[in-house]
């Protein structure tokens, strides 16, 4: 997974492994297609000072891998991925 930033460094979205097989699945060309056709543009996102037994909750709702950490100004402040809660012993 990457973040997609605008020039002001807010995120505006996110190009996962599952977006990648979408571009495959649909025949477009990954050469000419531009990324804002093809990201994700509402990521699951939890903010930084939430537990990771929340974020994993949210990862096996959402049927995803990773989330965006954002701060108190809703700026990405890193990524949390499930191998991560994993590697940390919270189940």
């Amino acid at each position: 997974m990457t973040t997609i930033m605008s020039a002001d460094g807010k995120l505006i979205g996110i190009f996962t492994d599952g977006d990648l097989r979408r571009i495959f699945d649909l025949s477009l060309d990954i050469a000419t297609t531009p990324i804002s056709e093809v990201m994700s543009i509402t990521p699951k996102t939890i903010h930084q000072n939430m537990l990771a037994v929340e974020a994993l909750t949210i990862m096996e709702n959402s049927t995803i891998t990773a989330l965006i950490v954002e701060d108190d100004n809703h700026n990405p402040a890193g990524v949390i991925h499930l191998h991560d809660i994993l590697r940390a012993g919270v189940v």
